[in-house]
């Protein structure tokens, strides 16, 4: 065999058993574990002249998987998400509403007692699919460790002295700023939070867009009003617990501003125990009442206050004391994305002449007729 010969036998040799790597390459480069991204580029040239052979083969394969992912939380902390996270547990009804809003219901194994919304939430609930998981301050962590979670997401405000048992359990979680959010701003960062664990964000930022479109057209009116702000003091339960407000660095206090209003304890930062004399002395228009409790039992509040050194304020004298009840009271005291409703309610209820008369069944009011013993709570349709 000729030296030219036997030089060409060698090429056409590499030639074969390059195709052939090749194809072995791409073959066991496709099957790649659920979530992960392939782009995969083969060019092949192949030219033949009277003396030579020329072969070029281009492989690029990039393999980008989603997971893990690092992410820092409301807390400062670096949590690696290993896997795409199939059972959550969350700890309050924010975040519930937050995982719900984002569309990520179906991996949701656990709750807290209190979560009820989206109405999905207490149809799983009651069919076991979704298991409570205690209360809100107090969340049973035999429980979570039974439900094998590979995700906790968790309140800042309110379950940070868990984080030691957390780790000892070994269980993945993240907190968020639930309770301790200031701002919309601050729950819109939460919702985008957990958009990032899950590679999400576009549905948090068509969330966000609706929820911020909401709040400047409550703003927008009030300002196209020329609306005077009222003074407002919104209580954290029945006067006999004490008198509880939210002061400034709140959710409520940032409702509160968006609708119109002025706090009367704003002077105060986070939530705060008022005195007396502070109420009196700052003598606010409206008085506002969270309370879990029936229609009743919001009655029996306001003739309290009726009857209570509460009698000398405006609120009182011109009728403006509210008691908020059921949906109502859940919108007000969560800070997920139905925080958008209860700045509505509370944009009504300061400036009924702006937004019209508040008209709910879950929104009890005083009657302007303080000698009657009759509320508008009593009349008004079902919202």
């Amino acid at each position: 065999m000729s030296p030219i010969k036997a030089n060409l036998a060698i090429i056409i040799a590499a030639l074969v058993l390059g195709l052939i790597l090749g194809a072995s390459l791409t073959y066991f480069a496709v099957p790649l574990k659920e979530g992960a991204t392939t782009t995969l580029t083969t060019t092949t040239t192949l030219k033949q002249t009277p003396s030579t052979i020329t072969k070029t083969v281009l492989a690029t394969t990039t393999i980008k998987s989603e997971y893990p992912i690092t992410i820092v939380d409301a807390l400062g902390r670096i949590v690696v998400i290993k896997e795409e996270p199939k059972r959550i547990v969350t700890l309050s009804p924010a975040i519930t509403e937050d995982v719900f809003a984002l569309g990520l219901g179906k991996y949701v194994v656990g709750v807290d007692s209190f979560s009820n919304y989206p109405p999905e939430v207490v149809k799983l609930k009651d069919e076991g699919r979704i298991a409570d998981v205690g209360g809100y301050w107090q969340p049973d962590l035999e429980k979570i460790v039974e439900l094998n979670p590979d995700l906790i997401l968790a309140d800042a405000g309110a379950h940070v002295k868990l984080r030691e048992k957390f780790m000892e359990l070994g269980l993945t979680v993240v907190y968020v700023k639930g309770g301790s959010a200031s701002s919309l701003e601050d729950i819109l960062s939460d919702l985008g939070l957990i958009a990032q664990i899950f590679h999400v964000e576009e549905k948090a930022e068509e969330v966000s867009k609706e929820l911020l479109a909401q709040i400047q057209d409550v703003e927008e009116k009030l300002t196209k009003a020329n609306a005077t702000k009222v003074k407002v003091l919104v209580l954290l339960g029945p006067p006999s617990w004490g008198y509880w407000s939210a002061g400034s660095g709140t959710f409520i206090n940032y409702v509160i501003n968006v609708a119109g209003g002025v706090n009367i304890a704003a002077k105060y930062h986070g939530w705060v125990k008022l005195s007396l004399e502070d109420i009196v002395s700052e003598n606010p228009d409206v008085i506002i009442v969270s309370l879990m409790a029936s229609s009743e039992e919001a009655k029996k509040v306001i003739e309290n206050i009726m009857s209570s050194e509460l009698a000398s304020t405006n609120a009182v004298k011109k009728g403006n004391v509210f008691v908020l009840i059921n949906e109502a009271n859940d919108m007000l005291m969560r800070p997920g994305p139905r925080i958008v409703e209860a700045s509505k309610i509370m944009a009504q209820i300061l400036h009924s002449e702006v937004f019209g008369e508040i008209s709910r069944n879950d929104v009890i009011k005083l009657s302007p007729t303080l000698s009657h013993n009759t509320y508008v709570g009593e009349s008004i349709a079902i919202a």
